[in-house]
């Protein structure tokens, strides 16, 4: 078996992988990123809805909460600086009736507790002159939401990690880690099953929903530091027609999700969801067509002149969670050396949303650990 040295390796080339080799590189050039798939982004990153989160529905002093706020900042910016496509479209989070006002309130207090600056409540009238197809009974305004092109920004991650010497691994699959002398032995496969070793100094596991799977793959790891992945699979449908809609439209957040809203994309058409469901396959994403009945009973709430047979099954995404809770209680879980007593491995669990926002904000985090 062949062997190769390198100073740092990254596990996973989604956006969370990628904004952290980026990181690590500017000041190391030896850094690999090991991706099972032939492209970038193929999981999670590019199966969500883009959308540049506030950071409004996390509880505070958590690390959704602290990187959220900070990543929407860094993200904006560095979208400004690298032409990567966004709109700074703002969020309505609409009342369906006087009865829900009371929860726009209390979502409002949170916000502001996590530092989101600028937020308005808006009364029934004033929601109106904003969207005039959205029915509401008010809500609450969010200036600092807006969409970006996740495949531009990844594509921008990856050029500047490449520039600064660091290599992707393509088709590579992680079989085995060794954990000898303070140096991790990565067992890697091809899809021809050739197997090579990679040695590094220092190891930082991003695989998404493969997370914990790759964890469970350290020998010397003891699996009580494991948590287990649960997937949340999020289904989303379009619209057969673009919609005078200029801001994104959320319902009050649902139990394990925040409900079946309204994003746009970059050239203004509109897609709804994602709803949320526990599921086992890490590889199905087929849409079932049948929940357009859901969708459009759930959508008909705030936009009521919508048409069941306006929707159209789009694309569906999964979500690495580690706790089946209430969704406000689920944070990001970054263990280091404190937690699992393993010097220079650091494994990221349950990088779900606000992910994408969050993602030059866990970089930041994650390099200053290393």
């Amino acid at each position: 078996m062949e062997e190769f040295y390198t100073n740092t390796v990254v596990i996973g080339a989604g956006v969370v992988g990628l904004a952290i080799a980026k990181a690590i590189s500017e000041k190391n050039n030896e850094v690999i990123i090991l991706e099972k798939e032939d492209k970038i982004g193929q999981i999670t990153s590019s199966r969500n809805s883009g959308v540049i989160h506030a950071g409004i529905y996390y509880q505070s002093h958590t690390l959704k909460s602290k990187f959220c706020v900070e990543g929407n900042q860094l993200l904006y910016a560095y979208a400004k600086k690298f032409n990567v496509p966004y709109i700074n479209t703002k969020k309505l989070i609409v009342a369906n009736d006087e009865s829900q006002i009371e929860q726009v309130f209390e979502i409002k207090n949170k916000a502001e507790l996590n530092g989101v600056e600028n937020l308005e409540i808006l009364d029934e009238k004033q929601i109106k002159i904003l969207e005039p197809l959205i029915k509401s009974s008010g809500g609450l305004l969010v200036p600092s939401t807006g969409i970006i092109d996740q495949h531009t920004l990844m594509q921008s991650y990856l050029g500047e990690f490449e520039n600064n010497g660091g290599m992707v691994s393509y088709s590579s699959e992680v079989k085995k880690i060794f954990s000898k002398n303070k140096k991790f032995e990565i067992v890697v496969e091809d899809k021809q099953h050739n197997q090579t070793v990679i040695i590094c100094d220092y190891l930082i596991n991003a695989a998404g929903i493969f997370s914990s799977d790759i964890a469970n793959c350290i020998d010397g790891l003891d699996k009580k530091y494991v948590p287990i992945t649960y997937l949340a699979k999020g289904n989303y449908f379009s619209l057969n027609k673009k919609l005078p809609i200029n801001h994104l439209i959320y319902p009050i957040p649902e139990k394990i999700s925040l409900g079946i809203h309204l994003t746009l994309e970059i050239d203004h058409s509109v897609k709804f969801g994602p709803d949320a469901e526990w599921v086992d396959d890490p590889y199905d994403y087929s849409v079932n067509e049948r929940l357009k009945t859901k969708f459009y009973h759930s959508i008909k709430n705030y936009l009521p002149d919508i048409e069941e047979s306006m929707l159209f099954p789009a694309y569906s995404g999964l979500r690495p969670i580690n706790s089946k809770d209430d969704k406000t209680k689920r944070d990001f879980t970054i263990s280091t050396v404190e937690n699992h007593k393993i010097e220079n491995l650091i494994n990221l669990y349950g990088i779900e949303s606000p992910g994408l926002t969050s993602s030059l904000a866990i970089a930041k985090y994650v390099t200053e650990r290393l």
